[in-house]
């Protein structure tokens, strides 16, 4: 490989890792802050309905994603997927850097609230095209012996994100810290868009993209129309994914908190960063073997041990017995976490993978993964025994997510047959 082509890689290696690092952890921080922002925007409501208010529009920010995906994965298949993640990345960067200058309610009265949910609104957006548009451009410039590991360094990155953010918001909330510490918190976030800005503008565009010879025009609807099975398939590893990280990182360590009345804040740094080291390496196993059945086995593993892990944490409640069955739950589902969502846009024609992959991903991540916090508080509070229900909800989603990639990969073999029994008799 001439030294160009690797030094080319290296930087797109660097930009897919910054474009999932930069969306979950402007992403999450919001939500990580809502105490200090509820206090510092929301101070002529009372204390429940403000932080009320703050987590709504935290939740904005799920809503925006999907319409983010649509015309970020529009510009993507069009115009060309550079453009697209330079567009992105500056959207995301100019509402940290707004979060970061805010005046407070006590400067500017009610604007600032409005200020804020044009800004969370503008995060939401901006996150629809970021994650999946890294993996795409990232496959794209990578051989299928390759691309796994490529592209699993976006999901590495997205992980990274939410450790660096919930590591910051654990700092910036010491009783030591100066009141107006949290706005170091957005400004790093604008300061990690910046370098991925600059990045981005010196890269060239994908290999894969320049390729084609004629553009869909609503690349959107005609790839959900050619490609049903896989848009479904797509949806439900996106849950899958979703839901688990999700139950783990943001519904676990509060569940646990209200039954062994002790703070385990520290099972979402546990979870993050187990997951963000080994995501890659799975994506590096998935090249050396078939993805589509590393997922399917993923799945089966995680639907198993979904079922078993809060019944072990209770049977033995001691702090190391906890974090050893959470890592080993972060373990066993880095195997999917670091292929899914290349599978997911590997599935798709070039002409519409950027638009199906990127609305199918934030369909099943935003929305239902998204929902899975509320569902999983719902259950702990309607039944009297919840811990086998929950460990059965995720590992519904789980295994059906993988019953999908096995359609989808059956379908794919009958079609290479086809398509080779056609080349023979041509």
């Amino acid at each position: 490989m001439k030294k160009t082509e690797k030094k080319s890689q290296k930087k797109v290696i660097i930009c897919c890792f910054l474009a999932g690092m930069n969306e979950m952890y402007d992403f999450v921080i919001f939500g990580l802050l809502a105490s200090i922002i509820h206090k510092q925007y929301l101070s002529f409501a009372n204390d429940s309905n403000s932080l009320f208010i703050t987590y709504a529009l935290f939740s904005v920010g799920f809503a925006f994603r999907p319409i983010g995906a649509i015309v970020f994965g529009y510009i993507g298949d069009v115009h060309g997927r550079k453009l697209s993640l330079v567009t992105s990345v500056t959207m995301m960067g100019t509402a940290s850097l707004t979060m970061c200058l805010m005046p407070t309610y006590e400067s500017i009265g009610i604007v600032s609230c409005y200020m804020i949910a044009i800004a969370r609104i503008t995060q939401g957006f901006s996150v629809g095209g970021e994650m999946t548009g890294g993996v795409v451009y990232a496959i794209e410039h990578f051989d299928k012996k390759k691309s796994g590991f490529a592209g699993s360094f976006v999901i590495g990155g997205c992980l990274s994100g939410i450790l660096l953010a919930t590591i910051v918001a654990n700092i910036i909330q010491l009783p030591s810290m100066p009141k107006y510490a949290w706005r170091f918190a957005f400004l790093l976030g604008f300061l990690l868009s910046l370098v991925g800005f600059f990045i981005r503008q010196k890269l060239t565009e994908s290999p894969e993209f320049a390729s084609i010879k004629s553009k869909s025009k609503l690349p959107l609807l005609d790839g959900l129309k050619e490609c049903k099975l896989e848009s479904i398939t797509s949806v439900l590893i996106g849950a899958s994914c979703g839901t688990n990280i999700y139950f783990a990182v943001v519904f676990i360590p509060v569940y646990l908190k209200t039954l062994i009345g002790e703070n385990l804040s520290y099972l979402s740094i546990i979870t993050t960063l187990v997951m963000a080291v080994m995501s890659p390496f799975f994506g590096w196993v998935s090249d050396h073997t078939h993805r589509g059945v590393l997922i399917m086995a993923g799945a089966v593993l995680s639907s198993i041990y979904a079922l078993m892990m809060l019944p072990l944490i209770m049977a033995n409640q001691s702090t190391i017995a906890i974090c050893l069955v959470i890592a080993l739950h972060s373990f066993i589902y880095s195997i999917q976490d670091g292929t899914i969502c290349v599978f997911s846009a590997e599935i798709f024609p070039v002409k519409y993978r950027y638009s199906c992959a990127a609305f199918c991903q934030s369909v099943g991540i935003g929305i239902i993964g998204g929902a899975s916090p509320m569902i999983s508080t719902l259950i702990a509070e309607n039944f009297s025994d919840p811990n086998f229900i929950l460990g059965l909800y995720v590992s519904a989603v789980t295994l059906i997510a993988g019953i999908a990639v096995g359609l989808t990969v059956n379908k794919r073999r009958k079609e290479s047959i086809l398509t080779l029994i056609n080349a023979v008799e041509l």
